[in-house]
């Protein structure tokens, strides 16, 4: 399999919000497996602007900025 420059920074956004969605639910109490798949649904559907805010809020929240 092989990306081009532009699939390349669309999967690693992808999997950049996969990773913290994930994390930050599982911080909030939810099991791994259901944080993974609703990380999974929610990754693909939310605006950069929102994600970005989210970002910045999980960060802050969760102590790594």
């Amino acid at each position: 399999l092989t990306l081009t420059d532009d699939g390349l920074e669309i999967a690693q956004r992808i999997y950049e919000r996969h990773l913290l969605l994930t994390k930050w639910l599982i911080h909030l109490g939810v099991s791994g497996k259901v944080a993974a798949e609703d990380a999974c649904r929610i990754e693909h559907d939310l605006s950069i602007e929102s994600f970005d805010a989210l970002r910045a809020h999980i960060n802050r929240d969760m102590g790594i900025e």
